[in-house]
């Protein structure tokens, strides 16, 4: 009798404390957010209407809303995904990010200055868009000309080599640079612009005209006859404007160019169909010598040159090595050797 007392007990202990948790589940499914809103999620609302035969107060807010639901959704899409697929995507990723890059780095600019850092650079050699050689360096690069359409050589200024770095005007690109030799020994070096990269035909109506110490030359496609354009000189090649070959570049000379393209209105192929199109178009700065010598070797020797102050070498690239022509004073366009 008395076990039967106690298992009663016992029965309706854990009765109580089943009640207690039920009630607890409503009090916490029924949360009150304000006096006339009460909010519950979907899965709550199945239940609560299974226990209700599917009375439930219409003034219920029934939310969706289901926490990660997104990540969790894609990660298990991730998962899902074969090695390839991932590998596959990767690869379009990083197609992506190297078009974008090649995209930024074409708008940089349409024309640049390029110094042969291992034949000439290193032998004093520098390049600079002043005068004074101030930030000589071994690269340049022009600033692009925005929104151009075409203009007559007519309309261009009369003053262009009269001007230091930048000078574009409308509807042409304008550049000045100054190349020295700072050295100890002398040189020569060839200078050499190429057509990088053209569109819709545009290369049949540009014009680029070189200012080299005052003398001027302006180069184009040949005509469709094949002959020279009216007052132009026609293009070495495809791809190679023209060549300058410095055979005696003393130490203490400096040369200057000016560079100016532009694409020819009065030229019979500048037609609608060029509308849209661009050139891309560089200059490098080349020895016109080919040296055996090892390139590890060449680092040996640089070494020993600027350990011991006979050729010093500038390792950040922008300085030019120091010069023995004048011994008090820089090199500049001013005071250069072959005036």
């Amino acid at each position: 009798m008395r076990k039967k007392t106690e298992k009663k007990k016992v029965d309706k202990k854990i009765e109580n404390l089943q009640n207690g948790k039920a009630n607890k589940k409503r009090r916490r499914l029924f949360h009150r957010k304000s006096d006339t809103d009460q909010l519950i999620r979907i899965e709550e609302l199945e239940s609560l209407m299974m226990e209700q035969n599917g009375e439930v107060d219409p003034e219920k807010i029934v939310s969706m809303y289901r926490p990660h639901r997104k990540r969790r959704q894609i990660g298990a899409a991730l998962l899902r995904m074969d090695k390839l697929s991932l590998v596959l995507m990767g690869m379009m990723l990083l197609v992506a990010v190297l078009f974008v890059a090649a995209f930024m780095q074409e708008k940089m600019g349409n024309f640049t200055i390029n110094l042969d850092r291992l034949e000439l650079y290193r032998r004093g050699i520098s390049i600079a868009d002043n005068g004074d050689f101030e930030g000589a360096t071994a690269r340049l690069t022009a600033a692009t000309v925005k929104d151009a359409t075409n203009i007559s050589i007519e309309d261009l200024p009369d003053n262009l080599d009269s001007q230091d770095g930048d000078h574009n005007g409308k509807n042409y690109m304008a550049y000045t640079y100054y190349v020295r030799n700072a050295g100890k020994e002398d040189l020569s070096y060839i200078a050499r612009i190429t057509l990088d990269s053209c569109s819709k035909g545009a290369e049949d109506a540009v014009r680029i005209a070189v200012w080299r110490n005052g003398q001027k030359i302006i180069y184009a496609e040949p005509a469709k006859d094949g002959k020279a354009e009216k007052d132009c000189t026609n293009f070495l090649s495809d791809d190679v404007v023209c060549e300058y070959n410095e055979e005696n570049f003393l130490v203490g000379n400096v040369d200057k160019y000016t560079i100016v393209i532009w694409m020819e209105g009065d030229d019979p192929e500048c037609v609608d169909s060029i509308i849209g199109g661009s050139v891309e178009l560089s200059m490098h700065i080349d020895s016109d010598f080919d040296d055996d010598t090892s390139l590890l070797w060449k680092f040996v020797q640089d070494i020993k040159d600027t350990l011991s102050g006979d050729k010093p070498i500038n390792a950040a690239g922008n300085e030019a090595p120091n010069d023995s022509y004048y011994t008090d004073k820089e090199v500049t366009w001013n005071n250069r050797r072959n005036k």
